[in-house]
């Protein structure tokens, strides 16, 4: 997965897949020039940032249609192990506390939607824990996802582990790509939700948003929005040729234009640990039939397909480039720290990416910072 190639550098090491990006700036500042040149005719289609009125959004969420949620884990990670902020062990409770923290400063306080974290059947929190957690953040809730929720797809045994690519990515992990990929929906859509926010519980929200993000989305008839975008390639080929295979039997299922721009990289995506959709696009035709076809292929989890390349198909090639909204106007970080010996307390994916409305002097401070503990 890159996002760009910019090297961080700490105990002689480059990291040549993170990216700091600096300036009030267009796609040049956000990705590489392979990304630059293939989401041009595409960026001209969104706005780059969201000019929203006072009028046109109020100060207040649409009761009981908007969630953002997250999935988290409250120990050390399931793939990823002990990890660190590039100074101090963190946990994933440090962690979701950070993320929570600067999503209610930054959006929730002025915004109110519910805000739900699932969590999965092998993780038990404790309860004085929760309600630390939910202290002075209204609309916070816990659910834990069980049963049907958090398994394995029908016809897949676990049996035939050995022979998954990718062993050191746990079934927990492929668990939660088969949730954001196909489980998410109809589960959200039995809640009475129409459109989600997902939040990883390290992703950050280091600027105030001025507006309300779903309330943008249905006036300007958006049914997605990427904050950064991305190239993924990790079990794409399996996924390229049920795609291609689907596309064959369903001729009208996108366009030409499309098709055309989708395969001039399949790579091409959204880094979706922040995205906003409209959950109705991934329960009907032809996204939910397509979802249907990986989920019985079972290469989520015998490719380690993900979610990324899954959502990021779907998107490019089902929906209209007017229907994708790119927010570039708050600043956001979602960062990987890498655990091998070599880079232990290194990033080693993922980015902080300025917003268009982060005034020079709040980026000096969160980039400071950023540097100043990898460096």
């Amino acid at each position: 997965m890159s996002l760009a190639a910019v090297g961080l550098v700490r105990n002689k090491a480059i990291y040549n897949d993170v990216q700091l990006i600096n300036g009030v700036t267009r796609t040049s500042n956000i990705v590489s020039s392979k990304v630059n040149s293939d989401f041009g005719s595409f960026r001209d289609e969104l706005p780059s940032s969201a000019p929203v009125t006072a009028s046109e959004s109020q100060n207040h969420a649409t009761k009981g249609t908007d969630v953002i949620v997250y999935l988290a884990q409250f120990g050390h990670h399931s793939s990823y192990g002990q990890q660190t902020d590039g100074v101090h062990e963190i946990t994933g409770t440090t962690k979701l506390n950070q993320s929570l923290t600067t999503l209610y400063e930054n959006y929730v306080n002025d915004f109110p939607c519910d805000v739900i974290v699932f969590y999965s059947e092998d993780d038990n929190p404790d309860p004085d824990l929760l309600k630390q957690l939910k202290e002075g953040r209204p609309c916070l809730g816990f659910e834990q996802l069980e049963g049907q929720w958090w398994s394995l797809p029908p016809g897949l045994s676990l049996s035939t582990r050995r022979s998954w690519k990718l062993p050191g990515f746990s079934v927990g992990y492929r668990h939660m790509i088969r949730w954001y990929s196909k489980l998410i929906w109809p589960y959200l859509h039995a809640l009475g939700y129409t459109h989600v926010m997902r939040m990883d519980d390290d992703s950050y929200i280091y600027s105030p948003i001025k507006y309300n993000l779903f309330e943008y989305m249905r006036s300007h008839n958006k049914r997605y929005a990427f904050r950064q975008p991305c190239t993924d390639s990790i079990g794409i080929g399996h996924l390229n040729d049920l795609m291609d295979d689907f596309l064959k039997e369903n001729l009208n299922a996108t366009t030409p234009e499309l098709l055309e721009f989708y395969h001039k990289d399949r790579k091409l995506g959204f880094y979706n640990n922040w995205f906003m959709a409209d959950i109705s696009f991934f329960l009907s035709p032809p996204a939910s039939t397509f979802l249907d076809i990986v989920d019985r292929s079972h290469i989520m989890y015998t490719q380690r397909t993900n979610d990324l390349l899954i959502q990021s198909a779907l998107v490019r090639l089902f929906l209209q480039p007017k229907e994708i909204q790119w927010f570039q106007d708050f600043t956001y970080q979602h960062v990987t720290v890498s655990r091998r010996k070599i880079e232990s307390g290194c990033p080693s994916v993922g980015a902080l990416t300025r917003g268009e409305d982060t005034d020079v002097s709040l980026w000096k401070e969160i980039s400071n910072e950023f540097i100043s503990r990898f460096s």
